[in-house]
């Protein structure tokens, strides 16, 4: 069973309002065993709603069939949002309540959405969905830890289940397998090999790397491949988890921002980096716009389905840790909303979502599935995504992401990481703030 770190943290987080308080559950919406065909055949018609980031599209594209066949009476209405376009209205959306909400959605681990979710009342938690289909015991206890909440969404790691998500993910690097051939190299093992391939590509007249920073996380997510291989694993996680006296302002991450200050000067990003979204990037890597990508493996989906170019993918480079220290953890977190009243629907939803064959489907596009997908035959890209996810795991590498850490860290970091890119701030400049942040909200968890 893939384990991931568990992050146990407390703060006092906003988010929701008095009216708000935690969802609870009524005898008569409570989920015993697996739900059945006939049980949703007495329910006459429904139509299910999904309001879900748009990397599942492929996924949903296999799963939604299969649940409409099993469940005829069930319509399955999905609307598919780019992630920040998710992550950014997902609460206000469950929020105003409005005509047709969506029954299922997709938030996002840490606390600036899934604890403002929970705190607000707005989700409903999956305890006796989880013990009906016996995700507790099919799943590592550290792997749902970030899915855990207390009721007031101040404490992560522990508690009640409040999402649940079918697959795990990592950032890594992706490369053109042609482009690196064709330069005479081999995709790297280490940082080191990884800078040298760089500079190679460049000499080359060759674009090092595409980077789509729209929505601002790409660029922290370049850093971390970056302080990933100047950093111990523990050391990473520790500051993520709110340790005493943990600090970003450290001599790895000072040399990893003066290495992504170095990648740009050096032109190893293309021109409008800034203002492309990662759905272009991604895109344009697919048709063969740059030798290497640093991005999330669940973008290994649409490069499955619509890549010309032959693309592989690698954990992120080793440094002196020895280990491939990651960006990651289970995939987008799936809630219930906690105004839904298609309860056996959405439950048994899940159910599929979370089964076997949903996991080979998963796999069949490019995503890492938590449940043993059997024996499948994959693509390469797939291939080369699992083995990557397994390497990390194997490592005890998988160290959360840096926007974990507090409620306005996500946001902090996209808008400092720009203004470094950009050179309207310095190094250290860059690193005080993001420790600001950090420092800020650890005194107020600590004082609530």
């Amino acid at each position: 069973m893939l384990v991931a770190a568990s992050l146990v943290v407390t703060a006092c987080t906003p988010g929701g309002d008095e009216a708000g308080g935690p969802a609870t559950l009524s005898d008569e919406n409570e989920v015993t065993e697996p739900v059945t065909p006939e049980q949703i055949a007495e329910l006459g018609d429904v139509t299910l709603r999904l309001m879900l980031d748009s990397n599942d599209e492929s996924a949903m594209g296999k799963l939604i069939p299969r649940f409409e066949a099993e469940y005829p009476n069930v319509t399955v209405d999905a609307q598919f949002k780019s992630f920040d376009d998710q992550i950014g209205t997902v609460v206000a959306t469950l929020q105003s309540g409005g005509q047709n909400p969506p029954d299922l959605v997709h938030g996002n681990q840490g606390y600036s959405v899934d604890g403002v979710l929970v705190e607000g009342g707005l989700v409903r938690p999956l305890d006796d969905i989880a013990d009906a289909y016996g995700w507790t015991e099919d799943y590592s206890p550290s792997l749902l830890g970030p899915l855990r909440w207390s009721s007031d969404g101040r404490t992560f790691g522990s508690g009640s289940l409040y999402g649940i998500s079918p697959v795990t993910q990592n950032v890594g690097v992706f490369y053109n397998r042609t482009k690196l051939q064709e330069l005479g190299l081999e995709a790297p093992e280490t940082f080191t090999e990884f800078e040298a391939a760089l500079e190679t590509a460049k000499a080359a007249d060759e674009q090092p790397l595409i980077m789509g920073n729209q929505s601002q996380y790409p660029g922290f997510h370049a850093l971390g491949i970056i302080a990933g291989a100047e950093s111990e694993t523990l050391a990473m996680t520790e500051w993520i988890n709110g340790l005493e006296g943990a600090d970003f302002v450290s001599e790895a991450n000072l040399k990893a921002a003066d290495t992504l200050l170095e990648w740009e000067e050096e032109g190893y990003f293309q021109e409008g980096y800034n203002g492309m979204s990662e759905e272009d990037a991604t895109n344009r890597f697919g048709e063969g716009d740059a030798v290497f990508y640093i991005a999330g493996d669940w973008n290994a989906a649409p490069l499955v389905e619509g890549a010309t170019a032959d693309i592989g993918f690698i954990p992120a480079p080793k440094g002196d840790s020895g280990a491939h220290n990651s960006q990651g953890s289970a995939g987008l977190s799936w809630h219930l909303n906690a105004e839904s009243t298609n309860v056996l629907p959405a439950a048994a939803f899940l159910g599929m979502l979370m089964d076997e064959q949903h996991a080979a489907d998963l796999t069949s596009v490019g995503r890492i599935p938590l449940s043993d997908p059997g024996n499948v035959d994959l693509d390469p890209l797939s291939e080369d995504t699992i083995t990557a996810t397994q390497t990390v795991l194997g490592d005890d590498a998988l160290v959360g992401y840096w926007d974990y850490a507090t409620d306005t860290m996500y946001d902090t970091m996209g808008v400092k990481t720009q203004e470094l890119l950009a050179e309207k701030i310095t190094v250290d400049e860059y690193l005080s703030a993001i420790q600001k942040d950090w420092q800020t909200f650890q005194a107020e968890r600590n004082s609530g």
